[in-house]
């Protein structure tokens, strides 16, 4: 009876842009994920350093009407030049300084005349940094969007590394793909959620020297963070809306902080749950229908009471988070960071903080490293654990944790594989299969011995979201997506060995099908035509539907009964239901916010290890 664990959508950060011919205004967005370059300013007499490799800093946010100076710390005289010719100075002379007052609004990109290559930009806004992302730090959103591909501190992992070093484009080659992506890729654009300001500071994090300052977050930040939102005693004692509890749709509403709830029977939106940045990783108690909890990707984990459609505990278990899990006696929960590296055990009841693990350890080539929490999954004690099962990203390591013991005792295995993502258990809980992004490969791991198997080369970036398996003409199989071409490939559980391989039209992330269902579901989001559905037949393995309808359509997810299919649009901001026999759309859920991740309470009794 294991919970899912919703993969953190994989957003590449990197590359392409067509020159900007002048200033550039700054742009309005809608329920935008928000970030914070701060403004430096210098008590040397000036705000940007001209140095011989480039200006310091690169792009730097002034407030209207602010004064910015400029040093030549560099060996020769220079010239600046803003585009449509918003200011240009006479040459400056090494150890000289030029001022420019900023009266109007927008983006000025600029270089030096007199060295080539030299690039910078200044923002402008009324209240200069404080204008954008709605005051979240950029490494924060930088992290929190970008992060999963490029690592914490920009150093690379499936995606390149982001480093100064590495960025040997022009400006308006990286601001291009920001805006629009890269398609084929896992990386999308942005154009529709960052303005044209926010792209240009998040363009100057990337030019900066990384920060290697670790971010810490420890059991007594933990604990003090707890919160008390309803007391148990003031909740109903039934449910207080119509929907049947065993097929609730919990759908997050990316950029609204909330959690939209449907009645899967009725398709009909019975409330909405208030929840942290980017409601991510779900569970639900296979004790008690009422409870669910959710951690958002700045690491609230919420107690959310499905009766009254409400949290009642919120406790901020990381800085930075992805995975949750919930044992099969309901009794604990668990947490997994992404910063700090960490990974937290909570008493389910009370989210009391009980152990805290720091995920680190010695990686696949020998180097010591602190790594991000991949995925947390739940193993059933009645079939294999009792056990908890956390893989750690750049360690490529996978531990195991016995909840039934008070000191939560771990069991590591180590050389697992190359960047680790998301992955499932088999049925019967024996196998657990795990993405190595970074080795192209499926790995399949004992549950029972903890000991590597085999692995399956599966295709470019095997992204199997929250598993797919099903038996058909008496074999079992499962099957993934791949974030890096279009793929989806299957094989056989029993002996692991790939039974088809079914092109697509493009990278997805999300595959998912249901007992009572003859078909499987995958979505296509990254795909240079990104509306995509590929229906295909548990039997023949053969693709018998594609649903070609929206903009940007991902996570399939099932009713309780399996008669229909939930599929949210994130660009075109509605959810599509679909008849999971006839493919018909039988209904189109709008007034939701970006949505993403869907997931069904009939998921308490799942067995995939979520």
């Amino acid at each position: 009876m294991i919970r899912k664990h919703h993969i953190a959508l994989v957003l590449f950060f990197v590359v392409g842009l067509a020159a900007l011919g002048g200033r550039v205004a700054s742009g309005a967005k809608d329920n935008a994920a928000r970030v914070l370059l701060p403004a430096v300013l210098s008590a040397v007499g000036f705000n940007v350093a001209i140095e011989d490799d480039g200006f310091r800093p690169h792009v730097l946010a002034v407030a209207t009407g602010e004064t910015v100076a400029w040093a030549n710390l560099s060996g020769s005289a220079q010239t600046l030049a803003a585009a449509g010719n918003a200011f240009v100075s006479s040459p400056i002379a090494p150890g000289g300084r030029y001022q420019w007052t900023a009266t109007g609004n927008g983006v000025y990109p600029y270089a030096a005349g007199g060295a080539a290559g030299l690039e910078g930009a200044l923002v402008v806004s009324p209240n200069g940094a404080a204008d954008s992302f709605d005051g979240r730090p950029v490494l924060e959103a930088y992290r929190d969007s970008c992060g999963g591909c490029h690592g914490l501190n920009r150093e690379g992992a499936v995606g390149p590394a982001l480093v100064p070093g590495s960025l040997t484009e022009s400006d308006s080659f990286y601001i291009n793909t920001i805006r629009n992506g890269r398609p084929g890729t896992p990386m999308p654009g942005w154009k529709h959620i960052l303005t044209e300001t926010e792209t240009w500071l998040l363009l100057g994090l990337l030019r900066s020297p990384v920060d290697e300052s670790e971010a810490t977050w420890e059991m007594a930040d933990i604990t003090a963070s707890r919160e008390v939102l309803v007391e148990e005693s003031a909740l109903p004692t039934a449910p207080t809306h119509t929907g049947n509890m065993d097929n609730l749709m919990l759908v997050t509403e990316r950029e609204a902080r909330r959690i939209a709830v449907f009645d899967g029977d009725t398709h009909t939106l019975l409330g909405r749950v208030d929840s942290g940045y980017r409601a991510h990783g779900y569970a639900f108690d296979p004790t008690n229908e009422r409870w669910a909890f959710n951690i958002s990707r700045d690491g609230w984990l919420y107690k959310i009471d499905l009766y009254s459609l409400q949290p009642v505990i919120r406790i901020r278990a990381g800085l930075d988070a992805r995975g949750l899990a919930i044992s099969d006696d309901g009794k604990y929960v668990i947490a997994g960071n992404f910063a700090p590296a960490t990974a937290v055990i909570l008493d389910a009841a009370t989210l009391q903080p009980l152990k805290l693990l720091h995920t680190e350890g010695y990686g696949p080539d020998g180097a010591w490293v602190q790594s991000r929490v991949a995925i947390t999954s739940d193993v059933a004690p009645e079939l294999v654990g009792p056990y908890f099962i956390i893989a750690l990203k750049e360690a490529g390591q996978m531990w195991r944790i016995d909840y039934s013991q008070p000191d939560f005792p771990v069991t590591k295995l180590a050389n697992v594989g190359r960047i680790l993502h998301d992955g499932f258990l088999s049925p019967d809980n024996k196998r657990f299969y795990i993405a190595s992004q970074g080795d192209n490969r499926m790995v399949v791991i004992d549950v029972e011995n903890w000991k590597v198997v085999t692995r399956i080369d599966t295709g470019n970036t095997p992204h199997p979201g929250s598993g797919a398996t099903w038996a058909a003409n008496g074999t079992e199989y499962g099957a993934t997506t791949h974030a890096g071409e279009g793929l989806v490939t299957i094989w056989d559980l029993t002996d692991n060995e790939i039974v088809a391989r079914i092109p697509t039209s493009g990278p997805g992330l999300f595959i998912r099908t249901h007992g009572q269902t003859p078909y499987v579901w995958a979505d296509t989001m990254f795909a240079a035509i990104a509306n995509r559905i590929y229906i295909i037949d548990k039997e023949s393995h053969e693709v018998v539907h594609v649903i070609e309808e929206g903009t940007q359509p991902l996570h399939p997810e099932m009713t309780d009964d399996g008669r229909f299919v939930y599929i949210a649009d994130w660009q075109d901001e509605v959810i599509r239901v679909y008849d999971a026999e006839t493919f018909a759309r039988v209904a189109v859920l709008d007034g939701v916010v970006t949505p993403t991740g869907i997931f069904n309470t009939s998921r308490r009794g799942e067995r995939l290890g979520h």
